[in-house]
This record gives C-alpha cells, structure tokens and sequence, in this order.
C-alpha cells in the first residue's frame, strides 16, 4: 500500500508592500517646492547682484562709520521684526482655517510664499504651498483659504497705514485710500463678517462652505500685519533722518509711504517684488522732505536693506524650519510617537475636510 503523505502547502512569497495611493502626486509636488525654491534663490541673487551698493557710500557721508554702521543695524533690524510680525498675521489664519499646524512648519509655508515674490508673478506660490499644506494634513481648499485671506489683509491694512501719506503722494485724490480703511476697521469690529462673505461666495458656485475664521483668529491676523507696516516704515524713516530730513515732518510721511509704495508694488503682478514701482510712489512721497536726487537715493536704499533682511531672515529661517522639520519626521520613522506626537497625529487626523468645523470651534466664535 502506497503510503500517504502529507500535502505540503506551497512556500508563502513575501508580500510586496502595497503602492500608496497618490504616491506619485507627492513625488509631483516635492518637485514643485523644490524648483520653486530653487527659482527663488535664483532670483534672489540677481536682485542682490542688481543692486547698486554704491548708494551705502553716498548715505554714509558726512557721518562716522561707527554712526552709520548703527543706522544701518537699526534699519535691518525693524525690517526683520516686521517680516516676523507678518510671519504671525500668516500664522493666525493658518492655525484658525486649517488646524493645529506646527510653528516650524507655519514658518516653512510662510517664507516659501513670501520669497516666491522674486519670481515674476504672483501665483507661483500657490501650488507649492497647498502641497506643503497637504503634508501638514490640510486640505488644499483651507490652504488656498488662507493664502486669499492673508494676501487680502496684506493688502488693504498696508493701503489704510499708507493713507496718512496719501495728500504727500496724491494730493487732493488721496480720498479713496481711506476705503481701503473700511473694510479693515469692519473686520476688526465684526470679524464674523468674513465668513458671511465666504458663504455668500461659495452659495454663488454652488460650494459647499466649511470654513469658518474666528473673531479672535482674524483680529491677531490684522493686527499682527498692520503692525507689521508701521515697524517696518520705520527704517525708511532712519535713512531719510542720515540723509538730512527733518525727524519730525518727516516721520509720519516715511512710514507710511513705505507701506503705500510696497503695495502698489505688489499690485504690479507683472513685475518681480514691483521693482520700479515701489521707488517711483516712495520717491514722491520722500520729495516733500528731501531734494528730489537724495529721495531717489534713499528710496534704493530702502530696497537694498529690505532686500537684504528678507533674503537672510526669510532663508534663515526656511533652512531652521526645514532642518526641524526634518528631525520630527525622523524622529516619527524610528520609533513610537511620545504622549505629545500622539496628540498631534489624533487631533490632524481628525481635522479633515469632512470634518468641516473643528469640534472647538463649534458655535462659529471663540471666547475671547
């Protein structure tokens, strides 16, 4: 009798490890970042290169090195603070439309959006930043929300600061930059106004609208940017004083006519940072308190050191913000999250976009 033997089940293959889904939009959208980053650095060199640094000698007459080196301090200093105090305004609308986003990875999103003004036009960004809000876990629309936001409040809390330089500019047609004032003093006053907007927009499309901006989240974003222009103006006002302006009329026309020339600049989609149009609006304002030629001297001086604090604090900081961003994602890979880790995963987990309004924010409106 044939002896029977026992069936041998065939060798199990390992199993390959399954594709992610989407994968090759991630690959898609590191590319994007990274070109766009390389773009901005391209096009930082050539606003340096094109500087005219001859301008640092001309200031600097008549004045002690020690003295104009602490001038010159001093202005990249509020210049810095002002970049920083734009960082926070980001900040604020991130946090309150698309959740509990890192202060590292808050600053990586900001800078990355901000130095992409080098580029000639304005929406180059965009993409970029939406893909670097998706590794954050949020959604592209909250993303895009923000970016409109921020830009909006940029825009109109820079014209109601340069309004007090409006008659120096404009003269008597200086009127409508008050305008630019109403709707600021609306928001801070009724910040649930905003998301009455985004509905009535949305109903408009036929879109569904989710998002809601809380009133203390919108008064920090406003305030933190209107902020943000008065300390900055402030070093057109130093350069203007060592070039032999009076401190006093000239104080109120520097730091706001820095404020209104940046934004008409801004305005200028088809120019790289409005390069042009920014001296041309700071020169006619400056004109009131110096001669023509030395307006025109200070107003590229103002370029020079805006540039300057923008290209070393802003890629400062995106280096320091890359670099930790890096350590959390290693540290993720080796081992298990700690308490805090597993507290973040849960609660961006939880924010998606089928979970319109957070569970804190029930209600529209936080206590503040």
């Amino acid at each position: 009798m044939t002896p029977s033997y026992a069936r041998v089940p065939p060798p199990v293959e390992a199993a390959r490890p399954a594709r992610r889904p989407g994968s090759w939009r991630r690959v898609l959208g590191r590319v994007l970042v990274t070109a766009l980053v390389v773009a901005m650095l391209v096009g930082a060199v050539v606003a340096l290169r094109d500087q005219d640094w001859s301008l640092v000698g001309t200031l600097a007459q008549g004045h002690s090195a020690g003295w104009f080196a602490l001038l010159l301090a001093a202005s990249f200093l509020v210049t810095s603070v002002g970049l920083v105090l734009g960082l926070l305004s980001w900040r604020a609308l991130l946090v309150d439309i698309g959740g509990p986003v890192g202060g590292w990875a808050s600053a990586r999103i900001f800078f990355v959006a901000f130095l992409s003004k080098f580029i000639p036009g304005k929406l180059w960004a965009l993409p970029a930043i939406i893909q670097m809000g998706r590794m954050e876990r949020v959604p592209p629309v909250r993303m895009a929300a923000v970016f409109l936001f921020s830009t909006i409040i940029v825009n109109l809390s820079g014209l109601t600061v340069g309004a007090a330089a409006g008659p120096a500019v404009l003269g008597g047609r200086a009127w409508w930059l008050v305008l630019a004032a109403v709707p600021v003093l609306a928001f801070l006053l009724f910040p649930g106004l905003i998301n009455q907007a985004a509905g009535t927009v949305a109903r408009l499309l036929r879109r569904p609208s989710s998002m809601r901006v809380t009133d203390r989240g919108m008064r920090r974003a406003i305030g933190a940017q209107t902020v943000s222009w008065m300390v900055s103006g402030h070093h057109v006002w130093l350069l203007a004083v060592a070039a032999g302006a009076p401190p006093g009329r000239s104080y109120l026309i520097c730091v706001a006519a820095f404020s209104l020339a940046t934004v008409s600049g801004v305005l200028v989609v088809i120019v790289p940072d409005g390069v042009g149009v920014r001296e041309a609006v700071l020169v006619l304002a400056l004109a009131t308190v110096l001669p023509l030629p030395v307006a025109g001297v200070v107003a590229l001086a103002s370029r020079l050191i805006c540039t300057l604090s923008e290209i070393i604090v802003g890629g400062g900081w995106l280096l320091a913000a890359h670099l930790a961003v890096r350590r959390r994602a290693a540290h993720a890979a080796v081992g298990p999250f700690t308490g805090a880790e597993s507290d973040r995963v849960g609660e961006t987990d939880r924010f998606r976009e089928s979970d319109p309004i957070p569970p804190a924010r029930l209600g529209g409106t936080t206590a503040h």
